[in-house]
């Protein structure tokens, strides 16, 4: 029996489903509690190893595939073997005895599932595949179509973002009691401090401005870092979305798309010198000190003035300045990038070339 499951665990990883040391002994000792019954023995498996629900499709077409030909740990009946003292029922009727089947190579089970999956792989595995290539596809390679999928995966990234933002503002199980609220819950029980009430130091709600160019394919990023902050509006006091090519306009976002709220030239030369001069003598009252600043764009001038000078008044105004970079590092200085003018004013400038450095830029700010 431990054979068995053994070479199941094993099918189940091939088929894609992580599982480590610690959960194969677990599935074992599991399987030792429930028996042999099939299902018990399915969901006690399934306890142990799946720990996404989404590879409990995969988990269970492997369970009916190896077990298909009779209940686990089902001894099969043993034909006599001819000749000598073990003469059965068939040989004391006079018929010949039933030659044993050769044995079957263990290698064809470790096989099986890998043609299986090469062939024709599990929906669920394959949308797993698909979500990791379109995160580590780069923006610059995006097809209209990737670019579309990208969107949609925003409102999932979005809510993982908002999950870690939350776990910031739960209350703790540590810290300093609180005297004056822990007596007050003691009243209902005649005095007895059986609930103590800790004093954690919760950090405050900062006010968000993002910038956000909105040309070429940097625009890719642009939506989907909208969609990702989002969900999250409400962790911030308060959050200002400026989108821009050649100047900056107020946007917001609505059904997870990035929506200037006044016509752009998208077919416009970006011309960051401009945009930041004018945000400086507009929109003066967006950048205080409670504000963290987020630049989102590749740092392109098109051989225009950069006008650091504007961008270090902004961050004297603000608290912190961060710029995230939609394009491989090795690109930062080519061409008529001006990141070498703009880096030494920001406190963090990240790249962020793919959707997966994006969503880790984000939350190393958090």
């Amino acid at each position: 029996m431990r054979e068995a499951l053994t070479e199941l665990l094993q099918e189940v990883r091939a088929a894609g489903v992580p599982i480590s040391i610690a959960e194969s002994i677990d599935a074992l000792r599991a399987a030792a509690a429930v028996g042999v019954e099939r299902e018990p023995l399915r969901e006690a498996l399934a306890a142990s190893i799946v720990k996404d629900e989404a590879d409990r499709a995969t988990f269970d077409e492997v369970f009916d595939r190896f077990f298909t030909s009779g209940e686990p740990g089902r001894r099969k009946h043993r034909e006599p073997r001819s000749g000598g003292e073990g003469v059965g029922r068939a040989g004391a009727e006079g018929r010949a005895p039933r030659p044993k089947p050769p044995p079957k190579p263990k290698e064809d089970r470790a096989e099986r599932p890998a043609l299986a999956r090469k062939e024709s792989p599990h929906p669920a595995v394959r949308k797993r595949e698909r979500r990791r290539s379109l995160l580590r596809t780069p923006f610059r390679e995006l097809t209209p179509q990737e670019a579309e999928e990208l969107t949609a995966l925003g409102e999932e990234l979005g809510r993982r973002f908002r999950a870690r933002l939350a776990r910031r503002y739960r209350v703790g199980r540590r810290g300093r009691l609180d005297f004056r609220r822990t007596l007050r819950r003691s009243i209902a029980h005649g005095g007895a401090a059986f609930d103590l009430v800790l004093r954690r130091r919760r950090p405050g709600r900062p006010d968000l401005v993002a910038l956000c160019d909105l040309s070429g394919s940097v625009r890719h990023a642009a939506e989907l870092f909208a969609a990702v902050l989002a969900p999250s509006r409400r962790y911030f006091r308060r959050v200002r979305l400026f989108a821009f090519v050649d100047r900056a306009v107020e946007a917001s976002v609505e059904a997870g798309r990035l929506v200037p709220h006044e016509v752009i030239d998208f077919h416009a030369f970006s011309d960051y010198g401009r945009m930041l001069c004018e945000l400086e003598a507009e929109s003066e009252a967006a950048f205080t000190r409670s504000s963290v600043l987020v630049v989102l764009g590749d740092a392109r001038t098109n051989r225009r003035p950069p006008r650091a000078d504007a961008l270090r008044r902004l961050r004297a105004r603000v608290r912190t300045l961060w710029w995230l970079v939609p394009e491989a590092r090795q690109r930062w200085t080519t061409g008529d990038s001006a990141l070498a003018a703009y880096a030494p004013i920001c406190d963090e400038v990240l790249e962020c070339s793919t959707a997966a450095e994006l969503v880790a830029a984000l939350e190393r700010l958090v």
